[in-house]
């Protein structure tokens, strides 16, 4: 003979069961909404330099506690409007006359970024230069005020695993007339 519950037992087991699936689609809802948005990088995400990249991070960058985010080869440390943010694989960017700069670690290690400042949205945009697979690094004003570049500065290191293939910054006076 069959176990069923009472007519009376019924609406609480269904109520249970209601119950769990409704936690359960909150929990991943809130799992979801916790990941910052990131667009992939769109040249080479998958590079294994990227994954040793990703994995080595620091878990706080300027501060700001490690998050979750929603694309592969991607870091974010803080939340919202004050989120830093790194990209692994993005396009190499070829010589430019942007301005570009060596920035190096306490260490001494040298790493070269081409740097854009949007003011209109408050952040500094600095992508490697002369390594294959580049990273960018997105960092609020509000985060750095004084010095943006404090968060390369911290990833020199790190970011120094990624060999040199390329061009490098130059100054002016060392720039060929064209």
């Amino acid at each position: 003979m069959i176990d069923t519950p009472t007519a009376a037992a019924r609406p609480r087991h269904a109520l249970c069961a209601i119950t769990s699936v409704l936690a359960l689609g909150c929990a991943l809802t809130l799992t979801a909404c916790g990941a910052v948005a990131v667009p992939p990088p769109e040249a080479n995400p998958t590079h294994p330099r990227c994954a040793e990249i990703i994995v080595a991070l620091p878990e706080v960058l300027l501060g700001l506690s490690r998050s979750e985010t929603t694309a592969q080869s991607t870091a974010a440390w803080g939340s919202g409007e004050d989120t830093i943010v790194l990209r692994c694989g993005v396009t190499p960017p070829p010589p430019t006359t942007d301005l570009c700069t060596t920035i190096a670690s306490r260490s001494g290690t040298e790493i070269d970024w081409i740097v854009k400042e949007d003011d209109k949205r408050g952040i500094v945009h600095m992508t490697t230069y002369g390594r294959e697979p580049a990273v960018d690094l997105t960092v609020p004003r509000e985060v750095a005020p004084d010095q943006p570049s404090a968060a390369a500065i911290d990833l020199a290191g790190l970011l120094s695993r990624i060999p040199q293939s390329g061009g490098r910054c130059l100054a002016f006076d060392d720039a060929e007339e064209l």
